[in-house]
């Protein structure tokens, strides 16, 4: 689910098997499971508590939903903590990688071709530039994916 169709483009090219609009994710979902939910739903987004609840919506029963979106609020006044209880959903957070253990696997896989970051890094630009890549980064513009500062260059 993402609303930048840029990164929808990115995620069919990568691979993913949909990529659909914050709008058809439920109908995208429902068809794909026969109208039973996902078995996971990963939360990525954050920021937003509206999102967490979309994705118990996503959910099946007895499913999982995975919190990797940074919250910017301490409590979270509209989590929709009904649908989490009558869904039986398994609610975990994730957050900090493990930096001895997640790093080597994940430069491995790449090494072996086995996960491309083809298109994944999208910009370059200088430290003379930081301000402009915050922005860019912050308004998704430019069809921004993720960004690089180089130190090197002024």
């Amino acid at each position: 689910v993402e609303p930048l169709e840029s990164r929808r483009r990115l995620a069919r090219v990568a691979g993913a098997t949909a990529a659909v609009a914050p709008a058809g994710a439920q109908a995208a979902v429902d068809e794909a499971t026969g109208g039973r939910g996902a078995d996971v739903v990963l939360e990525m987004v954050g920021h937003c508590q509206q999102t967490i609840n979309d994705a118990l919506a996503l959910a099946a029963c007895s499913g999982m939903v995975v919190a990797f979106g940074v919250p910017d609020d301490a409590i979270y006044s509209t989590f929709e903590f009904s649908l989490f209880f009558r869904k039986n959903i398994t609610l975990i957070s994730s957050v900090i990688p493990d930096p001895q253990v997640d790093f080597p696997e994940a430069v491995r896989l790449i090494e072996q071709g086995r996960f491309s970051t083809e298109g994944l890094l999208s910009h370059t630009l200088a430290l003379s530039e930081v301000q402009k890549a915050f922005e860019m980064a912050s308004d998704y513009t430019d069809e921004v994916v993720k960004l690089v500062i180089d130190f090197s260059r002024k």
